[in-house]
């Protein structure tokens, strides 16, 4: 067994380091980090002339690292790394990677071939049919591989015979095709858009809707069977068109009875509104846009040299598309206790909107909620369901609840003034000067009998504005400052809800603690929680059968979040922000890559763009983004 050392040793240390999942960004990271040279693997580099020989330098549960020779002319069969990341760095040579794509007749399609040189480094997820090869005619090619976890298995496939007589490749529709990603409300009516605006353009056009979930429509925000949990804006508010502003109202009604716009109806009627609205949209289109969807997850994005993209699923085929629109909304809450817990964490429920996640709470069990806001709420109406005999304790940071929305309709007050006069202001908008002033507006308001909420509405048409008239520092300072003080008021909970929410107040039901947890101690059967108290700092013991984590989803921003992202982050496609909120888009929606440029044919929708415009999660802003998003997609699709 050869000894490690050098630079290939620390490779080896920082995958060590990794964890049992590492991701592929990770990865990537560390091998264009150690950048190994031809002397730290000599020791592994061994010629066989019957095929390309692998050396094993390590090998681990989560990971394994291996050497690869090639003398001229060999190669790879067609392969997929069925469950395993790939990292490949060419240390000697140069290596030529090709993409296939599968064929109904059960061949595998060239579709381009792209060179790796010394010392770069390639990435992919576990998807898509490649082939590795030494094109030279005299130099031996040396690469450097990590798959995570271990390549125990792969498929492998027989490409297309370069001059058979019996055997014809299979004709190519050249249909420009749209992939949108995600089948959440950004990703239905960005679709939705594409097909209705399809005739009009003059474009015939392929949108492919590529959902990893069961459902379309709904994503996480309209995925509940609850009937207690309602829309949080008046179904007058709510149409998934800019120019029909009444189509929502019109739907419920025709289905539900009469619906007025000032109601709040059912979060699971608007899942199935977008669905319907989105399917007759392509049953409109049918003489200019096909329109499919496909189940599945992809798992890299990889950019065509002739432009345009590979799309590689993780069960499907790979394709071509043309354009791609990524309409990823959240995942998950991330875990805000981490190590402070201890004993074991089946009594944590770590997202309240898992299938089944909640069912196991009795209404006899005291819960404690960590989080106040809109999830949080949510999840004690659901609690609620059935009477309860124990109590409900919400803990949050500041204890702020959202606000309720107002029993009659307000209208939002004109700020147009107030703006342009922090316009003026020399060095740009500071956060603390636009919450004074919106203060001093709102009791001026007050004064005169008029409600606080026209403030807040009233400001909505200028945030993007606001937003990008903020420095990077003022950004934060809002951010850590002020954005709970916002959100309260911003994001509102539908009449009833506020006044049964009230009642269960009222009655000792549930109680909201200002603080932070400390410390947890978990057994079989219960939980201790060591709260210290915001304003007194004093430690608050509070004991539950179960801790239900609503502290609210966070952006899929990460690489690690999701496979589609990671394979364009690490490729330099795809910028976060700086203060990871989203990813960096042109305030038309087109990505921004890690030069600062504008990608022309990718497209970002959704909660993803709070960087350019903060407010990117409320049906409103999100129907205008889809509605831009697909006329910039027609017309680079045009024909």
């Amino acid at each position: 067994m050869q000894t490690l050392k050098g630079r290939l040793l620390d490779l080896v240390r920082k995958l060590d380091d990794m964890g049992p999942e590492p991701s592929l960004a990770t990865l990537a990271r560390a091998m264009e980090a150690t950048r190994l040279a031809p002397d730290d693997v000599a020791a592994f580099v061994e010629a066989n002339p019957r095929s390309y020989h692998r050396a094993s330098v390590a090998l681990r549960e989560q990971y394994e690292l291996l050497v690869m020779t090639w003398l001229p002319g060999q190669s790879s069969v067609p392969h997929d790394h069925t469950g395993s990341i790939c990292v490949m760095q060419v240390v000697e040579g140069d290596a030529v990677e090709g993409c296939y794509r599968t064929a109904a007749d059960g061949y595998v399609d060239l579709e381009y071939e792209t060179t790796v040189r010394a010392g770069e480094v390639t990435s992919g997820q576990d998807a898509g049919v490649h082939t590795v090869r030494n094109a030279s005619t005299g130099q031996v090619l040396v690469t450097v591989h990590i798959y995570a976890p271990p390549l125990r298995d792969f498929r492998k496939f027989v490409p297309r015979p370069v001059t058979p007589d019996d055997v014809r490749p299979t004709p190519r529709d050249r249909t420009p095709t749209v992939v949108i990603v995600g089948g959440g409300f950004s990703g239905a009516t960005t679709a939705a858009q594409v097909l209705r605006r399809a005739e009009g353009a003059g474009t015939t056009v392929r949108v492919v809707l590529v959902e990893r979930q069961g459902t379309i429509g709904e994503g996480l925000a309209y995925s509940t069977r609850d009937a207690s949990h309602l829309l949080n804006v008046p179904a007058g508010r709510m149409s998934a068109w800019p120019d029909r502003p009444n189509d929502f109202v019109d739907w419920a009604s025709r289905r539900r009875g009469q619906v007025l716009a000032g109601d709040f109806v059912p979060r699971r009627w608007y899942g199935e509104y977008i669905r319907e609205t989105l399917l007759t949209a392509a049953h409109g289109a049918s003489a200019w846009a096909t329109f499919s969807v496909v189940f599945d997850e992809i798992r890299r994005i990889g950019r065509h040299p002739a432009g345009g993209w590979m799309v590689h699923l993780a069960r499907g085929d790979s394709f071509r598309a043309d354009a791609v629109v990524l309409a990823i909304g959240h995942r998950p809450p991330s875990d805000p206790i981490g190590a402070k817990w201890s004993g074991p964490r089946t009594r944590f429920i770590a997202d309240p909107w898992r299938p089944f996640g909640m069912n196991v709470v009795r209404p006899d069990e005291p819960v404690a909620i960590l989080g106040s806001g809109l999830t949080a709420i949510d999840a004690v109406l659901s609690l609620a369901q059935e009477p309860r005999r124990a109590p409900i304790t919400m803990i949050s940071r500041n204890g702020l609840l959202p606000k309720a929305h107002a029993a009659a309709p307000v209208a939002p007050a004109n700020l147009q003034p107030l703006v342009e006069e922090l316009f003026r202001r020399e060095g740009g908008v500071r956060a603390l000067d636009l919450s004074r002033k919106l203060r001093r507006k709102a009791d001026e308001l007050a004064a005169s009998g008029a409600d606080w909420r026209s403030i807040v509405d009233g400001l909505r048409p200028h945030t993007a504005t606001l937003w990008r008239a903020m420095s990077s520092d003022e950004r934060r300072r809002f951010l850590t400052r002020l954005r709970p003080f916002w959100e309260v008021h911003r994001h509102r909970m539908a009449v009833a809800v506020a006044e049964r929410f009230k009642a269960m107040l009222d009655r000792g039901e549930v109680r909201v603690v200002a603080g932070r947890v400390e410390s947890v101690q978990a057994g079989d059967e219960s939980v201790r929680l060591l709260l210290r108290e915001r304003k007194t700092d004093r430690m608050i013991e509070s004991r539950c059968a179960w801790v239900i984590n609503c502290t609210g989803p966070v952006p899929s921003n990460s690489a690690e979040s999701n496979p589609a992202i990671g394979s364009l982050l690490v490729h330099g496609w795809l910028r976060p922000d700086e203060l990871a909120l989203g990813i960096e888009t042109t305030a038309d929606g087109n990505a921004v890559d890690t030069g600062g440029q504008e990608v022309p044919d990718l497209f970002v929708v959704g909660t993803l763009c709070k960087p350019a415009f903060w407010e990117s999660t409320a049906v409103p802003e999100l129907r205008n983004q889809a509605a831009t998003v697909a006329g910039r997609v027609l017309a680079l699709v045009k024909t």
